[in-house]
């Protein structure tokens, strides 16, 4: 399981390349950053919140649901 940022952002570069996919960070704040992700059209294909700091349980649950339509059930692992 990715505990990190660094990790998280790695693995979500490494699948978008994977799935053709652009991600643009919009959005950020002290604990976290607002994720887009868009296809070959400029369609935005999912959106997720990535947390910095403070990875709660919680947070990274929700971060994996986010994409898991896109990447799969198990991206984090």
């Amino acid at each position: 399981m990715l505990s990190t940022y660094q990790e998280i952002r790695d693995r979500i570069y490494e699948l978008a390349r994977r799935h053709n996919l652009r991600p643009d960070w919009v959005d950020s704040t002290k604990s976290s950053r607002l994720l887009l992700l868009y296809d070959r059209q400029q369609i935005v294909v999912a959106r997720a919140i990535v947390p910095v700091r403070y990875m709660s349980p919680l947070a990274i649950d929700e971060l994996k649901y986010q994409l898991e339509g896109l990447f799969g059930k198990d991206w984090m692992e």
